[in-house]
């Protein structure tokens, strides 16, 4: 699980802190995207439009990313940006020229895609989403002075063997990869606030089926249902000591986790 983890880091951080000197860095994980089989919305607050999308790590030996932690697309491709203009129209351009991402907390399992509102103006789109497809992969930006960065040989086995294998593990395998895919697109559709109205759990359903489920099926909106209505019963949720978006989280990044270490096992089993 990725609460150890997640403290390991914590106090590896404290400590770097309290040297009086600056210490070298280590480039992070490459991270596999998963598919979306769809294009998933982006959400415009402000000046900026995203969303956040699961992701896995490829490298096991490498640190995990922290969040804010910047990447790149390998494959220029593979990250599809779908446009709708103002009159309807639906244009799809490839996304890596027009957006940033980057790791959505500490941990290898979410990241966020942001593309700007102007951009998406200047592109001619009123609305935005992100399809990913197959075999997607992501490469740490490079850092100055790094001790360990990404060789091109790096680069060649996460976006090509180790990339396809994850694919076979778990995008494509037989492990429910689509309740993963069903969380993410709950979380894109909820607020990260935490909603104190008493119709709370109704009305935050109602926004997330006509956001994210308006056109799914039956047997998918029940599978959300499920997870929605669990995070309802968190003793934390309810106590409103975290959103249920936060509570979606949790339990997206756990069922990641699950299939990562079976990818792990597989490409040990492989070495």
């Amino acid at each position: 699980m990725p609460w150890p983890i997640k403290t390991s880091l914590i106090a590896s951080a404290v400590g770097f802190a309290l040297l009086p000197h600056s210490v070298s860095h280590a480039a992070t994980q490459s991270l596999a995207l998963l598919e979306t089989g769809e294009p998933t919305p982006l959400i415009c607050e402000g000046p900026v439009c995203k969303a956040e999308f699961s992701s896995f790590c490829l490298q096991k030996e490498r640190d995990l990313p922290r969040a804010g932690d910047p990447y790149h697309i390998v494959k220029k491709g593979a990250v599809t940006l779908v446009l709708t203009t103002e009159g309807g129209a639906v244009e799809r351009i490839p996304a890596a020229a027009h957006v940033n991402i980057t790791a959505a907390r500490s941990g290898h399992t979410a990241v966020t895609i942001k593309l700007s509102k102007a951009s998406m103006k200047a592109l001619g789109g009123k609305h935005a989403a992100i399809e990913v497809g197959e075999r997607v992969a992501l490469m740490p930006e490079p850092v100055i002075g790094d001790d360990y960065p990404q060789t091109e040989q790096d680069k060649h086995l996460a976006t090509g063997p180790l990339r396809s294998l994850g694919q076979k593990i778990v995008d494509q395998g037989p492990h429910d990869a689509d309740r993963v895919r069903v969380l993410n697109r709950l979380i894109n559709t909820l607020p990260s606030e935490i909603d104190r109205r008493p119709d709370a759990q109704q009305s935050l359903w109602q926004k997330a089926v006509s956001r994210g489920f308006q056109n799914a099926k039956s047997a998918r909106i029940a599978k959300a249902a499920k997870e929605y209505a669990t995070c309802w019963q968190d003793r934390v949720v309810e106590l409103h000591g975290y959103s249920v978006r936060h509570c979606l989280q949790r339990r997206h990044d756990g069922l990641m986790w699950q299939h990562v270490k079976r990818y792990w096992d597989a490409v040990g089993a492989g070495s």
